[in-house]
């Protein structure tokens, strides 16, 4: 028999289904002239628009899954840039690939994807005033939708405009951590990565400093999986007295091979993924950039292992038996090109926790962890998917 949950997710992912069909150009439509034929989406599929209160303008296409160790992640993801536009895939599989966490005294280190922990179950209390939970049929609930308001997203002398997102997360049982793996699309077509560490202290280290080390594998599929090249963008400010001008370097990612590279912060190291094939309707070759959003750059040399914490970002040809992040030295000796091609990224957001009266409290003699969760991850921006500024006016 069909659970209630089960036949309420269905019911409403086929309502969110019914938002599509192309609007006159130049011309809103109410939104209940906006409905394609009927169709039964997949219970894992989400298809949201945006805005919410309006015509739609925008809209994602997600498919989402769970799996022991690595928790939720993305099995692929579309994006629909106007109403009489075809819908763009912008990732294949997106995952965290491994969490590394190394103790600052030596021990212990931790490879925390790497033992399998389950998802914590949810209910509605986690979801909030705009969520529902969801779950994969015959399990229990472990995964949140949230829509949220994401703020000012553009604003001259009398406008302002606000933006929304699609937000997936779920909650790794990671003993006494909890890690919160956040996925948001946004209405603008960016994607976020987010980490969340919370939960409650290592018994014996509740004063040890210590890293959390997100490792994300990340397919990424712009327009097409095959058409993909990989570039590197950093800033370049002129040597002391030289002139005023500054400038942006553009070059292939290790000369168009499998490799690494670290990010510098005074360059705002970036990195481009390119469709080589299919351009925006000014003549621009579609992309997405790669943005960090980091403390700083982590680096271990406790094992063999940690060779792969010692850079931040790799890039690989695809291959689908190739899902271990502690195994990147030996993916990248093969050294085929990235250029025209699947690619999958490969990146590393650190966060460094110094433990804080604000992390716990004392219970006689024991301290007591109560963590406030903190935050690493990465954004993916549209560059040139648009023809102009998105949904403006």
């Amino acid at each position: 028999m069909v659970s209630l949950r089960t036949s309420i997710a269905l019911f409403l992912g086929l309502c969110v289904a019914l938002a599509f069909v192309s609007a006159q150009e130049g011309q809103p439509q109410p939104r209940a002239k906006q409905q394609p034929p009927a169709q039964v989406q997949p219970v894992n599929q989400i298809v949201q628009p945006f805005p919410t209160n309006d015509a739609y303008r925008t809209a994602w296409k997600v498919r989402w899954a769970t799996r022991t160790g690595n928790g939720l992640y993305i099995q692929d993801a579309f994006y629909k840039k106007s109403p009489k536009d075809d819908w763009i895939q912008v990732l294949g599989d997106a995952r965290v690939a491994e969490i590394f966490v190394p103790y600052q005294v030596g021990d212990p280190r931790f490879w925390d994807v790497s033992y399998n922990f389950k998802l914590c179950t949810v209910d509605k209390n986690y979801a909030g005033p705009n969520g529902v939970v969801m779950g994969m049929p015959g399990q229990p609930p472990t995964v949140v939708k949230e829509i949220r308001d994401r703020g000012p997203a553009w604003q001259d002398l009398k406008t302002l405009r606000r933006g929304q997102e699609l937000v997936l997360w779920a909650s790794l049982n990671a003993a006494n951590y909890r890690y919160i793996m956040e996925y948001g699309f946004h209405d603008d077509g960016t994607v976020t990565f987010r980490l969340g560490s919370t939960g409650v202290h290592y018994s014996g280290r509740e004063k040890t400093n210590h890293m959390h080390n997100c490792l994300w594998r990340v397919d990424v599929n712009v327009g097409t999986a095959d058409n993909n090249s990989v570039y590197v963008m950093e800033h370049e400010e002129p040597a002391n007295g030289s002139n005023l001008k500054g400038r942006t370097n553009h070059s292939e990612f290790n000369g168009g091979k499998e490799g690494f590279l670290d990010w510098d912060a005074n360059k705002f190291t970036m990195l481009r993924f390119q469709n080589t094939q299919l351009k925006n309707s000014r003549g621009e070759n579609i992309c997405y950039d790669l943005m960090s959003m980091r403390m700083g750059n982590s680096r271990h040399f406790g094992g063999a292992n940690e060779e792969c914490t010692q850079h931040d970002f790799w890039v690989t040809k695809k291959r689908d038996n190739e899902m271990k992040y502690t195994d990147l030295p030996k993916y990248v000796k093969k050294g085929e090109g990235i250029m025209d091609t699947d690619v999958v990224l490969w990146h590393s957001t650190p966060a460094y926790h110094m433990p804080r009266g604000e992390d716990g409290i004392r219970m006689g003699q024991a301290w007591q962890g109560a963590i406030q969760v903190m935050w690493s991850g990465f954004a993916l921006k549209p560059h040139n998917v648009h023809d102009n500024t998105p949904q403006y006016p």
